[in-house]
């Protein structure tokens, strides 16, 4: 085979890979777009302000290697996290804001890994929602300190409506204990 034909063949399959990409993405954008959120701002007293925090993913609760394409939360980067009275606001660098009532709000947890990051034991702070179709969700993000991640544990808590024992929150991982933590 000459050089040419090589470059030729080698091209056709990268063009192949990368239109096979574009229509995933394509596919998981129209399947996701039942989760797209009102686009209302929240007008509530602000609970807790954190800036520059690390946004990992959006992943339906219990498959945290999936990733959901959710106008707003796409894209991994960094993020501006408001919590108010009447709920959350997530603004990813480069995205339009994500404004999530209070009502949707399901609480905190945490864990050490999401589709595209993978942390010590409990550094991914997440977030539990429910999309406007009634999925449960969960965002993910990474604060620079722990007590910054309690903290927004704690400022979740405050806003979360006390739902059901059979609809609280249910994190995706399981927490495994060691002797040391008997």
């Amino acid at each position: 085979m000459s050089r040419t034909m090589f470059l030729i063949l080698w091209l056709v399959i990268a063009s192949g890979i990368l239109t096979f990409m574009a229509l995933a993405w394509r596919a998981r954008n129209r399947r996701d777009a039942g989760l797209a959120l009102p686009d209302h701002g929240l007008a509530g007293d602000v609970v807790q302000t954190f800036e520059h925090v690390g946004y990992v993913s959006t992943t339906p609760a219990g498959a945290p290697l999936e990733r959901l394409a959710i106008p707003g939360l796409r894209y991994k980067g960094w993020a501006d996290v408001t919590v108010r009275r009447d709920g959350v606001e997530i603004s990813v660098t480069g995205e339009r804001p994500v404004h999530l009532a209070a009502a949707s709000v399901r609480g905190t947890d945490s864990a050490g890994g999401r589709i595209g990051k993978v942390v010590e034991r409990d550094g991914l702070a997440l977030l539990g929602w429910e999309g406007t179709d009634g999925r449960a969700v969960e965002s993910s993000f990474r604060f620079q300190t722990p007590g910054e991640q309690r903290r927004f544990a704690a400022a979740v808590g405050e806003i979360a409506p006390a739902a059901p024992k059979s609809q609280t929150f249910t994190p995706s991982h399981t927490t495994h204990t060691s002797q040391e933590d008997a």
